[in-house]
């Protein structure tokens, strides 16, 4: 059977991935790991733990493996497809980036200014108009689970991951992904539409999709949409 691997966003745990599991979990063996400092992982984090984690479970995974990166892991997505090449049989990144963008250096002077307790208030705040569309239980329960992993994670972690990515920059190396990529960011996620399109310009194999009507976190605004979206993907890459 072929194994789908989601790795969840900062400050999220693999709870992020509920529906996406439920969905793809039909067809396919769906594994959600957490990254380090996050959930069950312990910490600190670093993007090398990161890669060493996945890579990890990619070389325990029998068969077919397909990649799938959000954010923050949409990075660690692509350094372990780097560290494994010719492994993974699909690679998919939503909203990630290439390169620290000029916001990160503001989000990271924020995140260093205010208390954990501040930061995932205003993390709710930001998460909940975004998913309007969904019933107000549903939303409810997704902006409780978000605020509760972000507490939890804590400043310190998210602090660390900041940094990691602050420093980091995938451009020189995109040309060596030779895995079949799927770039995908919502048209509301401005700030991360230039990262998508140097991912995919710079991946020799990758498609972008730019997706209408959704922010950053779409996975959670429209999960029967990415769930199809990555089934999708990973049957044209079906080995």
């Amino acid at each position: 059977m072929e194994t789908i691997i989601l790795l969840p966003s900062l400050a999220a745990t693999n709870r992020t991935w509920r529906r996406q599991v439920d969905t793809l979990g039909a067809d396919h063996s769906v594994l959600a790991p957490d990254l380090p400092g996050h959930g069950s992982s312990p910490g600190p984090f670093t993007l090398e733990r990161a890669v060493a984690d996945v890579t990890g479970l990619i070389d325990d995974v029998p068969g077919p493996v397909h990649l799938v990166g959000l954010s923050l892991s949409a990075t660690v997505a692509v350094l372990a497809c780097l560290a494994r090449p010719g492994r993974l049989d699909s690679l998919v990144l939503s909203g990630g980036i290439a390169a620290p963008p000029p916001a990160l250096a503001v989000q990271r002077a924020v995140a260093t200014l205010l208390p954990g307790r501040v930061m995932a208030r205003l993390a709710a705040g930001l998460l909940a108009p975004a998913l309007g569309g969904l019933p107000e239980r549903e939303r409810a329960r997704l902006v409780g689970e978000a605020t509760e992993d972000f507490r939890a994670v804590g400043r310190r972690t998210y602090l660390d991951a900041l940094r990691e990515l602050a420093r980091t920059d995938l451009r020189p190396r995109l040309g060596e992904v030779a895995t079949p990529t799927l770039v995908l960011c919502g048209s509301r996620d401005k700030a991360n539409l230039r990262g998508a399109r140097e991912l995919a310009d710079g991946i020799p194999r990758a498609r972008l999709e730019i997706v209408p009507g959704v922010g950053h976190l779409w996975h959670l605004e429209q999960p029967e949409l990415f769930s199809r979206t990555v089934g999708d993907f990973v049957r044209e890459n079906r080995h």
